[in-house]
């Protein structure tokens, strides 16, 4: 059974998810960088995608989630699909906000044994970080507002 997280000791982190194409596209042509996990199925790598003029606008992607002044994120021309956009989970991409180490993400689906001892499955609708240990995370999934969840108390869904 799952140990209660008390949630005043941690703080939601502000990632931004973009739900529709429309909102995906918009970022895109407003230049933001988005994020996509688990776009590349064989080895489940997260990508970055942006959109460049050159001769003409094309979409990019970066599997440089890191980036250094030795180090610069390496940018490919790479045709992404409006289904690729329509169908995969998308964040705004923030540096700082990407170098936290949670395991699990926004659209997770995770198995879990809920605080009244029923085993369960849910999709994270919300990361927290300790404000005392900032590599511990906690998780509010959507089928149990019983309050937050400890990253050791999940476990990933085989079939997401």
């Amino acid at each position: 059974m799952a140990t209660p997280v008390d949630s005043s000791q941690y703080t939601l982190l502000p990632y931004t998810v973009y739900n529709t194409l429309q909102e995906k596209l918009n970022a895109l042509m407003n230049g933001e960088v988005l994020f996509i996990k688990n776009f590349e199925r064989n080895e489940g790598a997260d990508v970055l995608v942006r959109l460049v003029d050159k001769k003409f606008t094309v979409t990019q992607i970066s599997y440089d989630l890191r980036e250094s002044e030795n180090d610069p994120r390496y940018w490919i021309t790479f045709n992404i699909g409006i289904n690729d956009l329509s169908l995969f989970t998308a964040f705004k991409f923030e540096e700082d906000l990407f170098l936290n180490t949670n395991k699990y993400m926004i659209n997770d689906i995770v198995n879990y044994i809920s605080q009244d001892g029923q085993a369960d499955s849910a999709v994270i609708t919300a990361v927290y970080q300790s404000n005392l240990d900032p590599n511990q995370y906690a998780y509010q999934l959507s089928r149990d507002s019983a309050g937050l969840y400890a990253e050791e108390d999940l476990i990933q869904n085989k079939y997401q």
